[in-house]
């Protein structure tokens, strides 16, 4: 720590206003932005470093603390929403289903994509793994594992509908 009690008490109660005012405008919560303030004072107060402008600092510190949260709210956000699930239909039989995805992936994929889908879903290999089983680089394993869910999520897609 570098800052003496009372000079952090000063800095403390000129630059939690501001803070707290630019916290909520971005975040829109009072509790959230709260938090985020506390953790940019924590840190400060345990840093061994004395920051030359503590002023300018907090408020972009709590501005970057504030753009990290939302993005990682809306990353998560967009998690919740994909998988989100529709309850399967009463005459749903996994068995049945099985057999519809072996066939599409039968019809609709290359050899090469048909390998590596089935080392890394059938048999759990990562892509790492399956590249180096293969003989190929992890990048060209990534590249037929998204077109094959691809061609296979577009079949479903249109067969569903």
């Amino acid at each position: 720590m570098r800052y003496s009690t009372t000079e952090f008490s000063t800095l403390y109660s000129r630059c939690f206003p501001p803070a707290m005012r630019l916290a909520i405008s971005l975040l829109h919560e009072e509790d959230e932005a709260r938090d985020v303030v506390q953790e940019v004072f924590i840190r400060l107060w345990e840093s061994d470093v004395r920051i030359e402008n503590p002023t300018a600092f907090i408020i972009r510190s709590v501005r970057n603390a504030c753009l990290n949260r939302i993005s990682m709210l809306d990353t998560r956000e967009k998690i919740r929403l994909r998988l989100t699930l529709e309850p399967p239909p009463d005459d749903y039989d996994p068995d049945e289903r099985g057999g519809e995805v072996n066939s599409a992936i039968e019809r609709l994929l290359t050899s090469r994509e048909r390998q590596i889908v089935e080392k890394i879903y059938s048999d759990g290999m990562s892509y790492k793994e399956t590249a180096q089983s293969l003989g190929v680089s992890v990048s060209a394993v990534n590249k037929n594992i998204v077109a094959a869910l691809k061609k296979l999520r577009t079949h479903f897609k249109s067969s569903k509908s």
